[in-house]
């Protein structure tokens, strides 16, 4: 099916799929969307950069602002949706003299058409004349289906009959048909994730040779490749953090020089977008020290490594995420407690397995990895649909954003990290079961996290993050060093 017609049908199989067994009987289904306008800051005339709404985005494949979409289908009943029975029509704003004359002008029905295959794509609307349709069948009942902050005019509705409105199902249809990617959205999101692959790759070898020496020039030459290579955006403010700014998992300030003592790491959280399809992913990089890894940075960073390659180990479709999450915490555990961060403490000589089940029920596994190990990805870089029944209140859970099963199609980030956080730590700071003499050795390392994109198929995952860039110490050391090409 061609893009982005097959969304409208994928869509309406889920909206039929939401209130069985009523919604199988015969209707007219009509959704009715708007795209987003151009915005200005505040009250002045200075234009907001243009992100075209998620959910309008994934139906159209359109980023013409102030651009509409309507879905007629008239359903003859039962599951099954019948393609030939789908119209979905994009509709493009009138031409504005003004808006040409300041920003040129915009597409044109045909130039879009060559890339977007819908029923039709045409010039000038109305709201009131994009309300549906009595059906060719009109003996059929009409539902009317928009989001949540749209309201139809009472007078628009008497005057086509009165069709019966509701917001009850179409976001939630929206975000369960966004979760599995199409093979068109698989290939963009290949391609973000080979242009933040470049990038990433470049850094390493900038910072390794030092010409590079603070977050604000990483995130520029991040940027500028990107830039380069085709990608205008990024998918989400990048993260640029050395040394002990990665403690703080969302830092965007990316204004400090590089430590010069001790030798530490840079913790690179970013991705490319492409077409509006994002790419998520972190890397850390040495920072001096001739471009290697410090004793303790290795520790940890080898530490996060293997945290993957155990989540790695499960991702296929119905593994559940949640014990995935659990699985986290239990190898950190263990790593810590080799490394000699966590000790038994009060447990004495009690075992190994006895050890990790009292730090993780204290809390102490939370300090050091206080989020989830991963998240949907698609339009958006935190994408929707993993949170049908809203957030865990369990602590392991809490910052999870995905809680449903893995499915043949889902694309997820899989990101543990190590950090060590002062204020996240104050708690614990009289803890028997850490070696605090141990732990300050290893502050400077600030944080590690490593993150790739997976796209889940029939039999296990495809990593979508391009195999030639560098994971391990050794791979790393090779760019950072000057001793790969």
């Amino acid at each position: 099916m061609e893009y982005p017609l097959a969304h409208s049908h994928l869509l309406l199989k889920r909206l039929l799929a939401l209130n069985k067994p009523k919604s199988l009987a015969p209707a007219f289904h009509y959704v009715y969307m708007l795209g987003e306008v151009s915005q200005c800051r505040h009250d002045t005339d200075r234009e907001l950069p243009f992100r075209q709404e998620a959910n309008f985005a994934w139906l159209s494949g359109c980023d013409v602002p102030g651009s509409a979409l309507t879905i007629a289908y008239e359903h003859e009943g039962g599951e099954e949706v019948d393609p030939s029975k789908v119209q979905t029509r994009l509709w493009l704003p009138d031409i504005d003299d003004a808006e040409v004359m300041w920003c040129g002008l915009p597409p044109s029905p045909e130039d879009l058409a060559k890339d977007i295959k819908l029923t039709s794509i045409q010039r000038g609307w109305t709201a009131p004349a994009l309300y549906p349709p009595k059906p060719n069948n009109t003996a059929l009942p009409t539902i009317l289906h928009t989001l949540p902050n749209v309201r139809p005019p009472t007078s628009v509705i008497a005057s086509i009959n009165g069709p019966s409105h509701t917001t009850d199902y179409l976001l939630k249809a929206l975000h369960e048909a966004r979760r599995n990617k199409t093979p068109r959205e698989i290939e963009l999101m290949k391609k973000a994730s080979e242009v933040t692959a470049g990038a990433h790759r470049e850094l390493m070898r900038l910072v390794g040779s030092g010409a590079i020496k603070d977050e604000n020039a990483a995130e520029a030459e991040f940027v500028a490749y990107c830039r380069r290579n085709g990608a205008k955006y990024q998918a989400y403010m990048p993260i640029v953090a050395a040394g002990t700014s990665a403690g703080t998992l969302h830092y965007v300030d990316n204004d400090r020089p590089f430590p010069s003592q001790p030798p530490t790491l840079l913790l690179v959280d970013a991705g490319a977008e492409w077409r509006n399809y994002a790419a998520d992913v972190t890397r850390c990089i040495p920072i001096g020290n001739g471009g290697r890894f410090t004793r303790e940075c290795r520790d940890i960073y080898e530490t996060v490594l293997a945290m993957q390659e155990e989540a790695f180990k499960l991702i296929k479709p119905g593994a559940d995420w949640e014990a995935i999450q659990r699985l986290m915490h239990d190898v950190l555990a263990r790593r810590l407690l080799r490394i000699g961060i966590f000790k038994a403490g009060p447990l004495g000589n009690a075992s190994e397995d006895e050890v990790v089940a009292k730090l993780i029920s204290e809390g102490l596994t939370s300090v050091f990895y206080p989020h989830g190990v991963g998240h949907l990805l698609g339009i958006d870089v935190h994408d929707v649909g993993g949170l049908p029944q809203g957030k865990s209140s369990d602590p392991l859970l809490k910052y999870l954003r995905l809680r449903v099963p893995l499915e043949e199609g889902f694309v997820v980030t899989v990101e543990p990290g190590c950090y060590f956080n002062d204020h996240l730590f104050a708690p614990f700071k009289n803890s028997e079961f850490v070696d605090h003499t141990k732990l300050q050795q290893y502050r400077y390392v600030g944080g590690v996290r490593i993150e790739d994109n997976l796209l889940v198929t029939k039999t296990g995952f495809e990593n979508l993050t391009p195999s030639w860039l560098p994971k391990t110490v050794a791979d790393i050391e090779g760019v950072t060093t000057g001793q790969s090409a």
